[in-house]
């Protein structure tokens, strides 16, 4: 169920509260009123009375009896009266006008005359016409209570909707605006603590962010150590057990292959020398994951560095059909460990070769860092495997051709010297990766 907005709670709560209070101002009225007009009758009755005794005395006294009676039946024909009674002593009844009503009270004055009672008179007034008059005066008065409170509801109404509702629903649906001028000071306070505490709760949020992608980060790469860590513990146990006898292997095939004369013998023995030395490859990866020796970091040129392992792989690039070309403007020194680079570029040449590039850069240049960079022209890398490309076993190449080590390897091995492998770009006909020095913590520039 949708919350009630303040509108609604403002107003049902103003109503009820000018309804009650209409509601009781008449009650008060009325009553008021109509007891007013029952003390006014009595008094005008109990003075009619007094009045009417005293004129009664004389004509007690002298027995003239009928000019009671006519008085009697002028006062009954006066307004207001209901009943006169001319009453003596011994209860006989000298002259009497009006009917009696009941519930209706009745004034009585003694008739008196030299300290003697002569008899009473008995006055009723009739409070029809009064209550009459009193409901017409409280019908009038709770018709103008009923507009003003009309009124005074609605102008209390919009003076709230506008300078309290309209404000807080702005301050609620705006972020950050400047307060309107006539403003009440406690919406525009309200509104400064709004901004304050979403600015806070948007750097507590920004720090949590933060917080979580580190957390992921470290996560990850403790993933990849232990997944490294499990290869070292299997790479001892596989080296011992395979090393022999693919050696064996790969030496008994060379001798058979220098001997043999058959073609469709040879190739059955160059594809046993091929097969061997790629599962004595997989071998030294699991072994170089396994045990790593210390880098021996010394002063380098990465371009001169650059240019002998251009020298060393162009024959293989050649067979491959691959131009490996060097750019360098001039010497790029750094510290670093000359075999570990040697072997990231041989690892990353390779991967560029297998993956059908025609044509690998190897680009030194100094970028506030030394900076390495291998560019080639082959297939690239899908986007699904960049965010999780140097995790042990991953790899793009078929089942049976790659165990996915090489580049976790060749990170590690830029790390442990001080530097960091990246890929900034990857698209169809262009892939870098770039070794950067100086960046790891933990690593020695």
């Amino acid at each position: 169920m949708k919350p009630r907005s303040l509108n609604f709670w403002l107003t049902g709560y103003l109503g009820a509260a000018w309804l009650i209070l209409l509601l009781g101002l008449g009650i008060a009225l009325w009553q008021s009123v109509n007891a007013i007009l029952e003390r006014l009758l009595a008094e005008r009755s109990r003075a009619l009375a007094t009045q009417l005794a005293t004129v009664s005395a004389d004509a007690v006294l002298l027995r003239d009896y009928g000019s009671l009676e006519r008085s009697v039946q002028d006062l009954a024909r006066i307004g207001g009266v209901s009943q006169v009674v001319i009453r003596r002593a011994d209860g006989v009844v000298l002259g009497q006008a009006g009917p009696h009503l009941p519930d209706v009270p009745v004034q009585r004055v003694p008739i008196a005359a030299a300290g003697e009672v002569l008899g009473e008179v008995e006055v009723q007034y009739d409070s029809g016409p009064s209550r009459t008059a009193a409901w017409q005066l409280t019908a009038l008065v709770a018709v103008g209570l009923a507009l003003f409170s009309v009124f005074a509801f609605w102008a209390l109404r919009r003076l709230l909707i506008a300078r309290l509702i309209t404000p807080v629903r702005t301050l609620l649906e705006v972020e950050s605006q400047a307060v309107a001028e006539g403003v009440p000071a406690e919406v525009m306070e309200l509104g400064a603590a709004l901004n304050d505490l979403q600015t806070r709760l948007n750097a507590k949020i920004s720090a949590l962010d933060a917080a979580a992608q580190e957390r992921n980060e470290a996560l990850r790469r403790l993933c990849s150590e232990q997944r490294l860590a499990t290869v070292g513990q299997m790479a001892g146990e596989v080296a011992h057990e395979l090393n022999t006898p693919l050696s064996n292997i790969l030496v008994y095939a060379q001798m058979a292959l220098t001997r043999c004369s058959d073609p469709a013998l040879r190739q059955d023995l160059e594809t046993i020398v091929e097969q061997a030395r790629r599962a004595g490859h997989i071998v030294r990866d699991m072994l170089n994951a396994a045990r790593a020796p210390a880098p021996v970091c010394q002063e380098l040129d990465l371009a001169a560095m650059a240019e002998a392992f251009r020298r060393l792989f162009t024959p293989l690039a050649r067979k491959q059909g691959v131009e490996l070309t060097v750019l360098a403007e001039g010497a790029v020194p750094c510290q670093a460990d000359a075999s570990r680079i040697e072997q990231i570029l041989f690892n990353l040449v390779s991967n560029a070769v297998q993956a059908g590039a025609r044509k690998v850069v190897l680009a030194a240049r100094d970028e506030d860092r030394p900076v390495l960079e291998v560019i080639d022209d082959g297939a690239g890398l899908p986007e699904w495997v960049r965010n999780h490309l140097f995790e042990p076993f991953v790899t793009t190449r078929p089942a049976g051709q790659g165990t996915g080590l090489g580049l976790a390897i060749c990170q590690r091995l830029a790390r442990e010297m001080g530097a960091e492998l990246t890929l900034p770009e990857s698209t169809p006909g262009h892939t870098v990766f770039r070794l950067a020095f100086g960046t790891v913590e933990g690593g020695t520039a």
